[in-house]
């Protein structure tokens, strides 16, 4: 390995608990792994996390944060791990004979054998929401909570996060509004700590439909809180905080860009790329969960680099030499004639017209040659001219603009797709020319 680039093989996305355990078992099963973190610091989404929680086993009432605080020591003194904070995977190239090729927002090239995909959660969002400030989500409240100054609190949500912060809130002194869309989902010890705050400043809004409005400023202006609400049940209202907490989903990004190297998620476990955590949809996440995910990643990444090793296809995995040369690969459809119902004309409203579709699809990096030549592993042109045809058919469309932008969107959905560029022709639209209109839209 050089500072520049890393030879490893299996790379772990993500340095959560599920991330750390992953590349911990890889290690003692003598892998070398890169573990990459897009954050400043390994564990992150629980680094400053003060909470105390009793659910890991043998550690009843540790800090979160104390218990990232060991997790990071252990995993920074494991052999055979290379740790890189700071680092986004922005680009995934797949090839069967060379194997991953990762390359950082930094630049840093990373080649690997397998990929362990450990990205973890990320909170919902509220559409409503406009202005300077955001509202706290739970990670964020959950490290900041104890230091607010006593104010009028909103509490969106009605999950456990949401019933734990509204008891604290009002026993620290706030005056706090919980507002749930349905009723509360929370564990019955956190609903029956309502019942003995309600008296003191706590407001239950169960079963109500969320403000329409939520405009924040920047600071009070004559003693009126930062955030400006409105709702038709209440009408308008003011809060000094707002903390939306609808829950999390997971962060995909970096598993689609994977399913996009190789052309879809079912073909991932294919490429030797698994994931851990979160993203495996574990019906209750959490540190538990997420360490095992990891553990059962690890042993997988296992079993399918041992297949490898015994796949001859694959062989210039194994060895030093150079990621196979490839090549810019456009995918292009000319001359594509069909009937579609567009226009704003009258004759043009009830009859279909011939069009002319021309598309050029960029599928950037591609092997000089498909190494297993099996056509489920490239862009299938039958599917594409089936799309093209669909698209422009489906419905009555006034402006050759929206058709061709329509067919643009559509297309650059496609696996492997990074660019596009399409024209429609009207072929009978004058007697004496022809109108196109051509868009160009993604990366070329």
């Amino acid at each position: 390995m050089t500072d520049g680039s890393w030879r490893v093989d299996a790379a772990v996305i993500g340095s959560g608990p599920a991330g750390c355990s992953a590349a911990l078992w890889l290690s003692e099963m003598g892998f070398s792994v890169a573990l990459v973190e897009r954050s400043n610091g390994l564990l992150a989404s629980l680094a400053d996390l003060p909470l105390a929680q009793n659910w890991v086993l043998g550690e009843p009432w540790a800090l979160t944060s104390d218990l990232a605080q060991r997790y990071a020591a252990h995993i920074q003194g494991q052999p055979g791990v290379h740790i890189a904070v700071n680092h986004a995977i922005v680009q995934a190239q797949w090839s069967m004979s060379a194997g991953w090729r990762l390359v950082s927002g930094t630049g840093r090239m990373i080649e690997a054998r397998a990929v362990v995909v450990a990205t973890g959660l990320q909170s919902r969002i509220f559409e409503a929401c406009s202005g300077p400030e955001t509202p706290f989500d739970a990670r964020e409240l959950t490290r900041r909570r104890a230091h607010l100054s006593a104010g009028r609190f909103l509490l969106l949500g009605g999950g456990d996060n949401a019933v734990e912060n509204a008891a604290y809130l009002t026993k620290a002194g706030h005056s706090v509004v919980l507002w749930s869309r349905g009723p509360l989902r929370a564990q019955r010890h956190l609903l029956d700590q309502l019942e003995r705050f309600s008296a003191q400043g706590l407001t239950l809004r169960i079963a109500q439909a969320m403000p329409d409005r939520l405009v924040s400023r920047t600071g009070k202006q004559n003693n009126v809180g930062v955030w400006q609400i409105h709702s038709t049940a209440h009408g308008a209202e003011s809060f000094d905080y707002v903390a939306v907490l609808f829950g999390d989903v997971p962060q995909e990004a970096a598993l689609q860009m994977f399913a996009k190297a190789t052309g879809s998620k079912e073909a991932l476990s294919d490429a030797g790329v698994f994931v851990a955590g979160d993203l495996g949809g574990r019906w209750h996440p959490c540190i538990s969960t997420a360490i095992a995910d990891g553990v059962e990643a690890a042993q997988k990444v296992r079993k399918w680099i041992g297949r490898a090793e015994t796949d001859p296809a694959r062989s210039n995995r194994l060895t030093d030499q150079p990621i196979a040369e490839k090549g810019l690969q456009n995918l292009t459809i000319s001359g594509l004639r069909f009937d579609a119902n567009l226009g704003i004309l009258e004759r043009e409203r009830g009859n279909p017209q011939p069009i002319q579709v021309d598309a050029e699809l960029n599928l950037g990096p591609q092997p000089l040659a498909p190494p297993d030549d099996d056509i489920r592993h490239v862009l299938d042109y039958r599917k594409v001219r089936q799309i093209i045809i669909d698209e422009c058919s489906a419905r009555h469309v006034n402006l050759l603009e929206s058709l061709v932008g329509k067919l643009c969107s559509r297309l650059l959905q496609l696996p492997g797709v990074q660019g596009v560029r399409v024209q429609i022709v009207k072929l009978e639209i004058f007697d004496d020319c022809e109108v196109a209109i051509r868009m160009e839209a993604g990366q070329w």
